[in-house]
């Protein structure tokens, strides 16, 4: 590697983002390290094709070592960028410029991180806090130079310890990662490489065919075979996937399960899988019988489907695999030849949009939910069981949604074990027996629901307000520390007050921010050092040390 490698760089990276974000009166090396932190972001997200972004280069005097921030929504991923621009293509990143990068990126996240407020405009402050609060976000820390050697060991250190502080939540897949891009990397990425290329022989049952506008074969595959191809290709399969496999505990959870018990009704349990491929061909004999059909795809992708197959190729090996062979799924084959690939990505991007049946719709099927709905009638309020359900009342704040109703009604619960439930993954409120029945049962009053809602609704904007003023550890137990701060609400005021229609709840309501207020400086002042706000408040053992040190009782 040399100079004349720093020179195709920078070339590429001009051609590619200069326009518009090269800044008149910064040398060259500052606008080059701006645009370096662009391309950063544009290397780890990948082509936009029909993605929600948000991208900010922050680089300048006050950025706290964070030089460009991505957000994607899509994909529900943040990356987090420090860039060094090396004209001479020697050295590395310096240790200073990188605790001042993690100091940077603590501080966004809501960890203490000194008294700086975090650099980022209003916009992508609140699209990285809003993403991380919803299930299967990642953090991607992003290090990248044009100099040649890697990170040196006291540098790589303090980025692995913060890593180890991010992903210290148990039974989760790792919330972040780390990718240093040095000389090597980005001149690689220069030439662009083909995705790879997977070719797969299927046999299928009860197939049958469309040849208008573009052929497409479908039936049942078993889901042995399946798993075979997840085991022999990996995230291959998934090379056009628009969300790869996300970790979703209860969808995999849900298809092992159906496998283990009620292995012949898979087929009518689960959506199917979308795959296409640049070519299709019937083996032998296929056309001439529909009972069974061989095929091969040359070129193919699974685009919809993804957590089944992983969560199949997973069962390999466990106590699942012998059920395998008794499980079959729908699948259905679209060829699209690589020369319509906008096609190709627009059945990726529609297959994957459509609406889905999550746990807290199978709630319409309960008669207490109706029960609930009438009595809510009568004191006013327009209950919603269903989530694509569009409300008749005018005034929002006549509306309680089921979702909103079991959130509110796991943080009035006096085991702060729902309330965790909540902060953790809203669909176990729906999906566990258990805890869906000690929320939604024949003594579930009405005039509760209604008044734990308004007072989480209330804890809610109050805490949203902090979020948009405040840094640090401030803003991060604003964010993921709002279930339990509106558990110590409810619990303080007491079931018989949330019960009783002779109680005026209005003056409550306007006077519960001297009362967040205090319980969120309570809590920061006791926030451990170096913890994240997002894992803390998914731990109920820390989150009840947590209580102790703050002198606050759920």
């Amino acid at each position: 590697m040399s100079k004349f490698h720093v020179s195709q760089i920078e070339t590429h990276v001009r051609t590619l983002h200069e326009e518009g974000n090269w800044r008149e009166g910064l040398d060259d090396v500052n606008n080059l390290s701006r645009l370096l932190a662009l391309h950063a972001v544009h290397l780890v997200l990948g082509p936009a094709d029909g993605t929600q972004r948000i991208l900010e280069i922050t680089d300048g005097t006050k950025d706290r070592g964070i030089d460009a921030i991505g957000v994607d929504l899509t994909a529900k991923l943040v990356v987090f960028v420090q860039s060094k621009w090396r004209q001479d293509g020697n050295g590395s990143m310096a240790l200073g410029d990188v605790l001042k990068f993690l100091q940077g990126v603590k501080a966004l996240l809501g960890m203490r991180a000194g008294d700086e407020p975090a650099h980022a405009s209003e916009e992508t402050k609140t699209a990285v806090r809003d993403l991380l609060k919803t299930p299967g976000a990642r953090i991607r820390l992003v290090t990248v130079t044009t100099a040649i050697d890697p990170l040196a060991p006291d540098v790589e250190e303090p980025v692995s310890e913060l890593l180890d502080q991010l992903n210290d939540l148990e039974g989760t897949e790792p919330l972040a990662s780390h990718v240093h891009f040095a000389q090597a990397e980005l001149f690689n990425s220069i030439s662009e490489h083909a995705r790879p290329s997977v070719d797969i022989e299927l046999q299928m049952l009860d197939w049958g065919r469309a040849s208008e506008p573009h052929k497409m074969y479908y039936g049942r595959v078993s889901a042995a075979e399946i798993a075979s191809w997840f085991k022999v290709n990996g995230s291959d399969l998934f090379a056009e996937n628009i969300r790869v496999v996300i970790p979703r505990s209860d969808i995999n959870d849900g298809i092992l399960q159906t496998v283990h018990t009620e292995p012949e009704r898979f087929a009518f349990y689960n959506n199917g899988i979308t795959m296409l491929a640049e070519a299709i061909e019937i083996g032998p004999g296929g056309a001439l019988n529909r009972d069974v059909g061989f095929f091969k795809l040359t070129g193919a992708s699974i685009v919809n489907g993804a957590q089944t197959v992983s969560t199949l190729g997973s069962a390999l090996g466990t106590e699942f695999e012998p059920n395998l062979g008794n499980a079959f799924v729908l699948v259905r084959c679209i060829e699209v030849p690589k020369e319509e690939d906008e096609l190709g990505r627009r059945i990726t991007r529609y297959a994957n949009t459509q609406n889905e049946v999550s746990s807290q719709d199978f709630a319409f099927l309960d008669q207490q939910q109706h029960r609930l709905v009438r009595e809510l009638q009568v004191l006013g309020y327009e209950y919603i069981l269903r989530s694509a359900e569009r409300p008749k009342s005018k005034d929002p704040e006549k509306v309680i949604e089921v979702r909103q109703a079991a959130v509110a009604l796991a943080c009035a619960s006096p085991a702060l074990s729902h309330a965790v439930i909540a902060k953790r993954e809203v669909s176990r409120l729906f999906s566990e027996p258990s805890v869906y029945r000690s929320l939604f049962n024949p003594q579930t009053d009405p005039l509760r629901l209604m008044r734990a809602v308004r007072i989480t609704a209330v804890v809610d904007a109050l805490l949203d307000k902090v979020e948009r003023e405040r840094d640090g550890a401030e803003a991060g137990i604003a964010v993921h520390g709002r279930r339990v701060v509106a558990h110590l609400v409810m619990r303080k005021l007491g079931d018989a007050f949330l019960k009783d229609p002779d109680t005026d709840l209005e003056p409550v309501l306007a006077g519960l921010g001297p009362q967040v207020n205090g319980y969120l400086r309570a809590l920061v002042g006791a926030f451990p050092a170096n913890a994240y706000p997002g894992n803390v408040f998914k731990n109920q053992s820390r989150i009840t040390v947590l209580l102790q040190r703050a002198g606050l009782k759920s």
